[in-house]
């Protein structure tokens, strides 16, 4: 039996897009967030709270179920990750006055002077993953990866989280 290859180290003709796919956008994803963990550790933030910090500035999302929906992310690591941007100080929390039982979520002062500085730094490692392609290459991972996405939530009742 021959040893799977790492895909950091494989042959491209070793890989089968039906059996290696997964493993693809997963070992991007994590480089990708390696990469922008060490950009943003200046700021003391990681991959993930810069999202929210992103978010609530744009005003798209200012609820935890929001967040968590937007992220794909379950409702208890959102609420420890919300609560380590609180103790850091950049986001404030507000009991909703029509529902008490939801919090509404905003940046602070520091999150709001934070938040222009972020996407530069996140933008840089974006270009450099995407170094050497053309325009039309570019837009070409876009379209690809929406349409993979689409394929499978066509699929009738996907697994529920």
């Amino acid at each position: 039996m021959s040893e799977i290859p790492t895909i950091k180290h494989c042959d491209r003709n070793a890989l089968l897009p039906e059996q290696d796919l997964g493993r693809l956008v997963s070992f991007l994803r994590s480089r990708l967030a390696a990469h922008v963990d060490a950009k943003l550790l200046p700021m003391d933030l990681t991959s993930a709270q810069y999202i929210v910090v992103v978010l609530l500035a744009r005003k798209s999302v200012n609820t935890l179920a929001g967040l968590c929906e937007y992220m794909v992310y379950d409702r208890g690591a959102m609420s420890r990750l919300l609560n380590r941007l609180e103790e850091k100080g950049l986001i404030n929390k507000t009991k909703c006055e029509l529902d008490k039982r939801s919090t509404i979520l905003s940046l602070s002062e520091k999150g709001r002077a934070l938040c222009p500085k972020i996407m530069p730094l996140v933008n840089e490692v974006y270009a450099q993953a995407l170094n050497g392609f053309s325009e039309p290459e570019k837009n070409q991972i876009i379209d690809l990866l929406f349409k993979a996405i689409n394929n499978l939530d066509s699929i009738p009742n996907p697994p529920q989280k």
